[in-house]
């Protein structure tokens, strides 16, 4: 699609004492940074709720190696695609059901799901069973993209940078002290005591949401587009499904080809109702605006890497060294997790930082740096891997690039959409992440595979094979990184905070 012209100026001057989001009336410019009681209640309130995606990936990741021997499965990249396909089948629904009918409702609605699919996960008698309650667990995917949307609507204006900057870098505390409960729960009680822990989870993240305020409800013209969204999720599922099966299949099979051309197919009618009806699920008119288009793109990209990469560590730590079969280190779930607390600190500090520092820098500038750590890192891992203090010391660097990645993709989305536009705007990022995530991380296993030893069922790494898989990860946060370079001048978030207050707009930062 070609990107015209960047349009007039997207943040319209509210008239004074109009109320902004949280339906107070808007105040000057100066309005106060100070945070009230109920403020930091919400906020509190939304972490979970927000991070609990993530955590669950993490959890689910610990588990996979005792999974995999226990059900004696070579497709255990299911058990994390079948999640990630039911995310992206969801998401174009709950964006617009959470414009429609509020945005918590929605969320207790998806999070009931997904603990239905937890319950039916951990309590699986066989393989395929599990992977059915892994697509039932991924419909509480669309929770934090709902999340990060009822930020910009729960909180003033001036405070909102901040509070998506805590909300995106709390993943790092809370990815910190998941491993460590669960990694104890998996060393005494095995996998199925780490799923249950997720189960009471999902509950805590539902008693959150019941206490966090309803957003406002927007009306919409004409019916929910159930055509485009099936049509978008089906068309993705699809190809990302093919991409799945070609190692095993054969990427010249029917199945394979098959499935391709109807998910091209799908995404091409996709685009053509999209255009044409009076309320789309997601506004392909968006991403004719250039600012828009490349901070989507550009920041999906590399945080699938960061995320897929994780599993690359959770190989290697927790598989048995074995003698010309596996090059694992043979930890315990619980001293991996020890060992990845650094990580998880600094990644929550760079979270902070982000909101702080996009006050007075262009966040694309914040952004470049965070690539750059992020690449940096992955790279490093690639070749020191061996031992704690090498992993502890590459997992800082990630860490820190990681967690300027999170809250600085949110600090670009909030300067290039309105208001009204944001959850529409995190549903096309959630989207494209979770598609990028499903296909890197089909990459990575097949990088994996290409150098491993099949013993009993379960596949098991080289150390080349981990060395290859890190690279892997580090050149697609290079691709990342080229994407971004095409990304305009941003304003600051504060300057499109005085938008939203009504005060003049101060200039865009020109970096």
């Amino acid at each position: 699609m070609s990107l015209s012209p960047e349009p007039a100026p997207l943040f319209p001057p509210a008239a004074p004492g109009d109320p902004d989001a949280t339906g107070r009336p808007a105040g000057p410019a100066t309005e106060t940074a100070r945070w009230s009681a109920s403020e930091l209640r919400r906020l509190a309130a939304l972490i979970w709720p927000g991070q609990l995606l993530v955590v669950a990936g993490i959890i689910a990741a610990n588990s996979q190696p005792q999974i995999a021997q226990h059900f004696h499965t070579t497709q255990i990249a299911w058990f994390g695609l079948a999640f990630t396909l039911a995310t992206i089948v969801a998401t174009p629904f709950a964006v617009r059901l959470g414009d429609m009918y509020g945005k918590r409702r929605v969320m207790l609605v998806l999070a009931a799901a997904g603990l239905v699919g937890d319950l039916v996960t951990v309590m699986a008698p066989n393989y395929p069973v599990m992977v059915l309650g892994r697509v039932i667990g991924g419909l509480y995917g669309p929770v934090a993209v709902l999340v990060l949307a009822a930020v910009r609507e729960l909180f003033p204006p001036r405070k909102v940078a901040m509070a998506l900057g805590t909300v995106a870098g709390s993943v790092g505390v809370l990815s910190m002290l998941a491993p460590l409960l669960s990694g104890r729960l998996l060393d005494a009680f095995g996998w199925r005591g780490a799923l249950w822990f997720l189960v009471v989870s999902t509950v805590v993240a539902i008693l959150a949401l019941l206490a966090v305020p309803e957003t406002p409800r927007r009306a919409v013209a004409g019916r929910l587009d159930r055509a485009g969204a099936l049509l978008l999720g089906g068309g993705l599922a699809l190809i990302v499904f093919a991409v799945g099966q070609g190692r095993d299949w054969g990427w010249s099979s029917a199945g394979v080809v098959s499935s391709l051309v109807a998910g091209l197919a799908a995404l091409a009618a996709f685009v053509a109702v999209e255009l044409r009806v009076a309320a789309p699920i997601l506004d392909l008119r968006m991403l004719r605006r250039r600012s828009l288009a490349t901070v989507l793109l550009g920041s999906s990209v590399p945080q699938a890497a960061f995320f897929a990469s994780q599993a690359v560590l959770i190989f290697l730590a927790l598989f048995p060294p074995i003698p010309h079969v596996s090059d694992g280190l043979g930890w315990s779930t619980t001293h991996t997790a020890v060992v990845g607390i650094p990580a998880g600190i600094v990644t929550f500090a760079a979270g902070i930082g982000v909101g702080r520092a996009v006050r007075t820098t262009s966040p694309r500038s914040v952004w470049y740096v965070g690539l750059g750590l992020l690449a940096t890192g992955l790279a490093l891992a690639g070749f020191y891997h061996q031992d704690a203090t090498q992993i502890v010391l590459t997992g800082v660097v990630t860490g820190l690039g990681g967690g300027i990645l999170m809250a600085g993709q949110q600090a670009m989305i909030v300067s290039v959409v309105s208001a009204n536009e944001q959850a529409a705007a995190n549903g096309l990022s959630s989207l494209l992440t979770q598609v990028f995530l499903a296909l890197t991380n089909q990459a990575l296993y097949a990088v994996l595979a290409a150098d491993s030893t099949v013993l009993r069922g379960t596949a098991f790494y080289h150390d080349t094979a981990y060395t290859h898989a890190y690279l892997t990860m580090a050149a697609v946060v290079v691709l990342g990184l080229l994407i971004s370079l095409a990304i305009p001048r941003l304003a600051r978030p504060a300057d499109v905070a005085a938008h939203d207050l009504g005060a003049p707009p101060a200039a865009t930062s020109a970096v």
